[in-house]
């Protein structure tokens, strides 16, 4: 049963000269984005790109979340679902879990006012992955997964939606590291897969990977190394349903060569035009790449704005994102960019007018403290928001519990909150922080308040990302990102209009 636990710039678009950049190009894989919410049916491609991230909305009367899954015939392995309910009543809800044999358990929850809860992930379920499908009743919840590995902890986000395209950049099998892709199909009819995947000697698109039927309320799991990726420093995968829709995720233990640790990440559902990060770093004991993914037929344009933290950029990268390709760039090589931390934004443009544009971007990080190495992949967010929300907290006590940059042309303002008892609490010294255009700033959080729910508002448009414990025994933290509050459609719309603005170097 579940255990309840109360708990508590400067411009950075100023066209600037372009350098030009040596890039690593391996080929890569298409897929267009076509996106619903658990209907069933032919899934229809479309032409339009646009991102999809998971999204919390404070003013719905429901909520329904789908989390990627995690390993479930091994005893060394746990793994919690995060419920957050900031509200002011009770809410309930129901859990189905997902499994290799299509049995899907429910499990009734209730959420008490202004609480979090945590809840088994495995209970009664025996299953080589075990996934969730989190819906409440009467009032919104925010929602994400912890798995507890022996190779590291990974917390994981929950789509809001499933959809008929995913697409993952960057993979791993070197040394024997085991790379699986986790395919859950929620709805109560089959639906049919078609799976590809890119390696360092081009696509493969395996017959027994077309027309791969997912039964209803199920999960399938495929093994890089098993369908002949062995060994492989880079894979892309994608993942696209022609019938029904589908959750996608990543499970990645790494075992060598050059990464160690373990990850558990939601895939991307669709691509976007933009890309941001706010905690990139270069030191001696970080290695650091982005990883860069052009499905379409068309090559793109890709510009990378690097800013330190005071908000001065670097000049901008211009670089060619060939069509089906994966290219790697490591900012950290560039002698122009200090020790330290920095934010990130990758903006794509077609080379025609009439060309769609869209990218896929995750960002690798490898650190080094001692003799312990651990990796972690992030992927960015394709559009900042004035609210932010961790369900499961942040790590506490580090430097960079919460990382926070301001891409746009403005002065953002903002504050820090808590989930106590009482509702959400502004963290002391976080009641109205100011960031200059284009800064990023670092934020420590103490335990009493990093481990609960954590939320962040501002005046403007921001970008945080977060660090997030890996096990007591682990002295490395890993990534995850926070959900995106979503206040309506149009306000969504304004706020990155107005920040797409800026980054193209117009009304800053």
């Amino acid at each position: 049963m579940a255990q309840l636990r109360q708990r508590a710039s400067r411009d950075t678009t100023n066209l600037l000269r372009r350098a030009a950049v040596t890039l690593v190009v391996i080929a890569s894989l298409a897929g267009l984005v076509s996106l619903a919410r658990r209907p069933t049916g032919e899934a229809q491609p479309s032409d339009v790109v646009g991102a999809v991230v998971p999204e919390y909305r404070p003013d719905a009367k429901a909520s329904t979340w789908f989390c990627p899954g995690i390993p479930g015939n091994d005893d060394s392995i746990s793994g919690l679902i995060v419920i957050s309910n900031s509200g002011e009543s009770p809410v309930g809800g129901t859990i189905t879990r997902f499994s290799l044999d299509g049995a899907a358990r429910r499990q009734r929850f209730a959420v008490p006012a202004r609480s979090t809860l945590e809840v088994d992930a495995l209970v009664g379920t025996q299953s080589q992955f075990v996934s969730a499908l989190v819906e409440s009743q009467g009032a919104p919840i925010a929602v994400e997964q912890r798995t507890s590995h022996r190779a590291g902890n990974a917390v994981a986000s929950c789509a809001s939606s499933p959809a008929g395209s995913w697409y993952l950049a960057d993979g791993f099998t070197g040394a024997d590291s085991v790379e699986q892709v986790v395919v859950t199909n929620p709805s109560l009819d089959s639906a049919i897969l078609d799976v590809s995947f890119v390696t360092s000697i081009g696509e493969r698109s395996p017959q027994s990977l077309k027309g791969v039927v997912i039964p209803p309320e199920s999960v399938r799991v495929f093994d890089l190394a098993a369908l002949d990726a062995r060994n492989e420093a880079t894979i892309g995968i994608s993942v696209k349903a022609t019938v029904g829709r589908v959750v996608v995720g990543r499970s990645q233990h790494y075992l060598g060569r050059g990464r160690l640790g373990y990850t558990m990440a939601l895939a991307a559902s669709g691509m976007s035009d933009r890309w941001y990060f706010a905690d990139g770093e270069k030191e001696d004991t970080v290695n650091e790449e982005f990883v860069i993914f052009n499905p379409l037929s068309n090559d793109q344009q890709l510009t990378f704005i690097i800013t330190r933290d005071d908000g001065v950029p670097l000049d901008p990268l211009v670089v060619t994102a060939p069509a089906k390709r994966v290219t790697k760039f490591a900012p950290t090589t560039l002698g122009t960019l200090t020790p330290g931390r920095y934010s990130a934004v990758v903006t794509a443009t077609s080379a025609t007018s009439s060309s769609s544009v869209g990218v896929v971007v995750e960002r690798v990080t490898t650190r080094q403290v001692e003799k312990s190495t651990a990796s972690a992949v992030l992927l960015g967010t394709p559009r900042p928001s004035r609210s932010w929300i961790a369900p499961s907290g942040t790590t506490p006590d580090v430097a960079d519990s919460l990382r926070v940059f301001n891409p746009g042309s403005a002065t953002a303002t903002f504050s820090i909150t808590y989930l106590g008892p009482a509702g959400d609490v502004t963290v002391p010294g976080y009641e109205q922080v100011s960031l200059a255009p284009g800064a990023g700033v670092s934020v420590r959080l103490p335990v009493q308040f990093a481990l609960a729910a954590v939320s962040v508002t501002a005046s403007e448009p921001v970008v945080v990302q977060r660090s997030v414990p890996r096990g007591p025994k682990q002295s490395i933290n890993g990534v995850a990102p926070l959900v995106p509050v979503a206040f309506g459609d149009a306000l969504d719309a304004a706020l990155g209009g107005a920040v797409e603005d800026c980054v193209n170097g117009e009304n800053c």
